[in-house]
């Protein structure tokens, strides 16, 4: 993981257990990341936590400010991890009775982790994790949790709900949103990454990302891995959170797609069997190539970067 800077040079382990260990990642974010410390000790009241910075090897000035922060454990990495390893690498520092993975461009605008906190101690024993229905700045619902990832739907969200889109016929893709989850709490196939609440037990008998993924798919895999032995993901009415998505993440739209491709064969191929993956991969690059010449005066880029793109698809 390469060298890892502790501020405090403490033993993690040999403390008295908190309440809740809030993991925040950071890459070259050092305003919001310090906006998104700031909402959560303004609004949590209630419980002892502690607040874990990963930092992905910033450039920005972030290892000089955070680490003159009293109010958390920073740790910085001399390389970027990616999302997953970062959040592994904050969770091995981590004391809390439970775990609570929050994206560095969310605010907290209410006492959000006490009202997880609450529901984890008085919910069944089986459910590994809880998320909350996640807002944008302008208070629109966002994308917060999804179905389990299949075959069909993987094809129908990447092929053909981008024309279904663009003709007004869908306003949202129903596997990342159900118009008629009305009763709340409700399980899922998996919480977003920006916002899981998980219990200490399950991070340490069943792991928490798949060092595999760099970014992208990572948290569907991690859940899907606890449904496997068992567990449930749930969704809850209560918490207050707003995600500024895509704040922290400004790569070119065609490199960032071809990450995400890349992630979701990687998820099927822990999921799957690897002839059905093969096969699926062969069915899926074929038609997306055909979908994206056919569109490609429409695309974003330059001619160069949309050539580019169809030999990067080509070569996952």
């Amino acid at each position: 993981m390469g060298n890892v800077q502790d501020r405090n040079g403490l033993g993690y382990n040999n403390r008295l257990m908190v309440d809740v260990s809030i993991i925040i990642v950071t890459y070259n974010t050092l305003k919001m990341t310090k906006e998104c410390i700031d909402s959560v000790i303004q609004m949590t009241l209630g419980l002892k936590y502690e607040i874990i910075l990963v930092d992905n090897n910033s450039q920005d000035g972030s290892r000089d400010f955070f680490s003159c922060d009293s109010r958390i454990k920073y740790i910085y990495s001399d390389k970027n991890l990616g999302f997953g390893k970062a959040n592994n690498l904050g969770a091995k520092h981590s004391s809390g009775k439970y775990l609570f993975l929050l994206n560095s461009d969310t605010l907290l605008k209410n006492n959000a982790i006490k009202i997880f906190y609450d529901y984890m101690e008085n919910s069944d024993k089986q459910i590994a994790s809880c998320g909350c229905m996640l807002v944008d700045k302008d208070n629109n619902y966002i994308h917060s949790y999804g179905d389990r990832h299949t075959f069909a739907n993987s094809l129908y969200e990447w092929l053909i709900f981008p024309i279904t889109h663009k003709l007004r016929l869908e306003t949202g893709l129903k596997k990342y949103f159900n118009p008629n989850a009305v009763d709340f709490p409700i399980e899922v196939g998996f919480v977003t990454g920006a916002d899981v609440f998980l219990r200490r037990e399950v991070y340490e008998n069943y792991g928490l990302f798949d060092p595999d993924f760099f970014m992208y798919y990572e948290d569907a895999e991690m859940a899907r891995r606890w449904q496997k032995a068992g567990f449930k993901n749930i969704v809850i009415k209560g918490p207050s959170i707003i995600h500024l998505v895509g704040a922290s993440n400004q790569k070119k739209p065609l490199y960032r797609r071809a990450m995400v491709m890349n992630s979701m064969f990687l998820y099927f191929q822990k999921d799957r069997g690897k002839y059905s993956v093969a096969l699926f991969k062969i069915v899926f690059k074929t038609l997306y190539i055909i979908t994206f010449v056919l569109e490609m005066p429409i695309q974003n880029g330059t001619i160069c970067e949309r050539l580019k793109h169809i030999k990067d698809v080509i070569k996952i």
